[in-house]
């Protein structure tokens, strides 16, 4: 009896961290930073009280990507290379690669803040083939979808529509309409550096109804591209136009919105 309450009580704080670390990805996607920051704390803290390596190497990710949504770029880099670093102490494989993944994520979107689109490819490529030798297809569904930006910001269009293209089929295979909304999202944003303004407008529409109904946020980093491209698509279209097309998005089923995307 003694030996499986400590048992328990080892675990305890193991499990407390993990749990942390799931309400710290719902305040995410919700957009509630300084939450994200509060919860991946107190992770932190009980995952090296458990020397729960993976526990402790997701939580200083969560750092920094909270840092990173709040502005502090040198703190967020600082808790992608310790999380790295951590990474290392997992013993299962899959999840040590998991784990690598994030970090080179939040380090690619340092690089394209600070205009540094070289290394930010970069790092983008390298994030998607750790997630993907890994299996982690949810988290490569985000990481794609991130990248397909930058290519577009680069005018690889061909990439960049190959990339959101797949982050769509992976979300709709996980059935994450957060996912498909922030694909719908670098649609629109594909379009409008294509010219297609009416276009644009309606699938930015879709995007913000589909996030709207589901109580999510859009990616700040996804968020980028579309305010790289949105105005110039209100002032292309004039103010009327856009509003009715904006409006027709909203109105759209998901079928019809993402059947608009892949045209």
């Amino acid at each position: 009896m003694a030996r499986t309450g400590a048992r328990y009580g080892h675990e305890a704080p193991a499990l407390r961290a993990r749990a942390l670390i799931g309400l710290a990805h719902m305040h995410h996607f919700q957009g509630r930073h300084v939450e994200v920051r509060v919860c991946a704390d107190e992770a932190l803290s009980l995952g090296r009280e458990a020397g729960d390596a993976w526990a402790i190497s997701f939580a200083l990710f969560m750092q920094a990507l909270a840092a990173f949504e709040l502005g502090d770029h040198e703190e967020a880099a600082a808790r992608c290379l310790e999380a790295r670093d951590e990474a290392d102490a997992i013993k299962v494989r899959d999840e040590r690669h998991v784990q690598r993944a994030g970090p080179l994520f939040i380090l690619a979107n340092i690089a394209m803040s600070m205009g540094d689109n070289d290394r930010a490819q970069v790092l983008y490529d390298e994030a998607i083939e750790v997630a993907r030798r890994a299996g982690e297809t949810w988290g490569l569904g985000i990481i794609i979808s991130v990248a397909a930006g930058l290519r577009i910001v680069r005018q690889d269009f061909e990439g960049a529509r190959a990339q959101a293209s797949e982050a769509m089929v992976l979300c709709q295979e996980l059935d994450d309409p957060r996912g498909i909304a922030w694909s719908l999202d670098v649609f629109a944003g594909l379009l409008a550096a294509g010219g297609h303004a009416d276009r644009a407008a309606r699938l930015w529409g879709a995007s913000e109804a589909l996030l709207q109904r589901m109580g999510g946020a859009l990616n700040p980093t996804v968020a980028w591209i579309r305010d790289r491209y949105f105005e110039p698509v209100k002032i292309s279209l004039g103010h009327g136009s856009f509003e009715t097309a904006h409006a027709e998005g909203r109105a759209m089923s998901l079928a019809q919105a993402v059947a608009l995307a892949r045209q």
